[in-house]
């Protein structure tokens, strides 16, 4: 009698608990994200978004007093920038927004072409009906996009292609490389970005081509095409680069 009412007992209050537990949102414990790395989101997102222009000093007595925070934040976020390449510190001048560079695009490429080949060659082998469906709708997308020049629908399908790919192959260290360089990538983007008719047009037809021999799983076909894609890509930044002055 007494093991069935403490059987009761300890049963019950479960029931109480998952009904308060119920009521809780995870995200109130979650911890709070530390000031530095605030400060570090709204410095990089400025940077990549071109707001704050390359060449430009970034004052960190003037950041701190116009977030209302201390400077040691700032700092820390100061070093992560640097460290990531969007910062350089000169010597008794102060950090300031690190140009862009032709050196830089052609690192960022080499490695990229490395990513991209071996993330289409791994996808061809990993293509189930599923996956064959989705690419069928993104091949819908490329056709139905590739007459217009909007270079944001551009960047929004083009988003969905390579983060299509790069899932289908399967690869969790390739992925996370690739991801470490996403940054990388938009800031290069911010400055190299054609908006000429017939380059957005490439870019397009290539998407498509890349796309079909993946779906055909022909990996001989859809690596040569990659490859060629992410070169001419390259060529594509350094001509907009240039014209920039």
């Amino acid at each position: 009698m007494i093991f069935f009412l403490t059987k009761n007992c300890i049963m019950y209050n479960v029931d109480v608990m998952q009904n308060i537990l119920d009521k809780v949102s995870p995200e109130s414990f979650a911890p709070p994200k530390p000031l530095w790395l605030k400060v570090l989101d709204f410095l990089r997102d400025a940077i990549v978004k071109g707001e704050i222009k390359p060449g430009e000093k970034l004052n960190e007595v003037l950041i701190a007093s116009k977030l209302g925070i201390s400077r040691s934040p700032v700092r820390e976020a100061m070093r992560v920038l640097e460290s990531e390449n969007f910062v350089e510190t000169i010597a008794h001048r102060g950090p300031y927004v690190k140009p862009l560079n032709v050196k830089e695009i052609e690192e960022i490429h080499v490695v990229l072409k490395f990513l991209q080949v071996a993330a289409v060659q791994l996808a061809v082998t990993n293509l189930n009906e599923k996956r064959k469906e989705e690419l069928a709708s993104i091949i819908n997308e490329l056709e139905e996009k590739r007459g217009t020049n909007d270079i944001e629908e551009l960047k929004s399908v083009s988003r969905r292609f390579h983060t299509f790919i790069m899932k289908a192959s399967e690869n969790d260290l390739l992925i996370r490389i690739n991801e470490s360089l996403l940054i990388q990538q938009e800031r290069v983007r911010l400055w190299g970005v054609s908006t000429e008719p017939s380059d957005i047009a490439a870019i397009y037809k290539e998407h498509l081509l890349i796309s079909k021999a993946l779906l055909k799983q022909d990996a001989r076909e859809a690596e040569q095409l990659m490859g060629d894609h992410v070169e001419k890509a390259r060529l594509r930044f350094l001509k907009a680069i240039s014209k920039r002055g």
